[in-house]
């Protein structure tokens, strides 16, 4: 069966799904420009240690026609982005809900948690995994990297997580529909089956379209330098053009958050206001 998406999304996703998974998928021949651009993109989603395992993994493939700069180029990136553990990544303590009101049940429930002799450590840190996400999502940045840890984190820790409680967590949060979109990316993306993802219990719709939009390739290709992680202010209203398809980004969100993308916006309009008067 064709894949449903273009030669270079193909290979970019096989690639990943190689490095972080170990899986093996079919990858395509490819111009020097696109594999170009794949290790591009690779860099601009803070992936390329991924991309590196996968290529490495498809290396006596014969259709893995990557040019050697390109590869020498993935390990530049390599040397200067030093790996870092999830649970230095994922703190929960640093996740802060932009909504005044799910942000205060949160902080309530971590602290309940917390002072809990029967404490789960894995399913605080798996929360934290999925908020952040949520966070990178309605402020229009790349979640890219945190769908691949949160699928590694499930693939390694999932047993031990208390689903029941992660359940509850995320109802009180209002977060239950954001976190099945992930579970639902990484069954598109990355071939996660269902029963892999106990806080599923409903796919998203258009799971190709909101995988396209995760990918972000057309706005990588207006804006390829950098990384889309970058630590500034999307709702900038320096950059109208930028503050403008951030706005409509969040907005796409508020069926699954209602709550949160409007205050995003707010936080982030306020933020670009302030950026002004200074």
């Amino acid at each position: 069966m064709p894949s449903p998406y273009d030669v270079l999304t193909t290979n970019f996703l096989n690639l990943l799904r190689g490095g972080a998974f170990d899986e093996s998928k079919p990858i395509s021949i490819m111009s020097d420009y696109k594999w170009a651009q794949l290790v591009l993109l690779a860099h601009w989603h803070g992936v390329t240690p991924f991309l590196a395992k996968g290529i490495e993994r498809y290396h006596f493939d014969d259709n893995l026609n990557i040019p050697e700069e390109q590869i020498e180029k993935v390990k530049e990136h390599l040397q200067a982005s030093p790996s870092v553990g999830i649970s230095d990544l994922y703190v929960i303590s640093r996740v802060h809900l932009h909504n005044k009101d799910l942000n205060k049940r949160l902080q309530h429930l971590v602290s309940q948690e917390y002072g809990d002799l029967e404490r789960s450590y894995e399913t605080l840190q798996l929360l934290a995994i999925l908020l952040s996400n949520v966070v990178q999502m309605l402020e229009g940045k790349s979640c890219l990297k945190g769908l691949i840890d949160l699928g590694r984190y499930l693939r390694k820790e999932g047993d031990k997580v208390d689903f029941v409680k992660l359940e509850r967590w995320l109802t009180e949060t209002r977060m239950v529909k954001m976190c099945e979109l992930q579970g639902t990316l990484l069954i598109e993306g990355f071939g996660f089956s269902q029963s892999e993802l106990p806080f599923v219990t409903q796919l998203s719709s258009n799971a190709r379209r909101w995988m396209k939009r995760v990918l972000m390739v057309e706005h990588f290709s207006r804006h390829p330098k950098g990384s889309n992680n970058e630590n500034h202010n999307r709702f900038a209203l320096s950059s109208p053009g930028i503050a403008w398809r951030t706005i409509l980004n969040t907005l796409s969100f508020r069926r699954l958050a209602p709550g949160e993308t409007i205050s995003t916006i707010c936080h982030g309009v306020m933020r670009g206001l302030a950026e002004i008067d200074e």
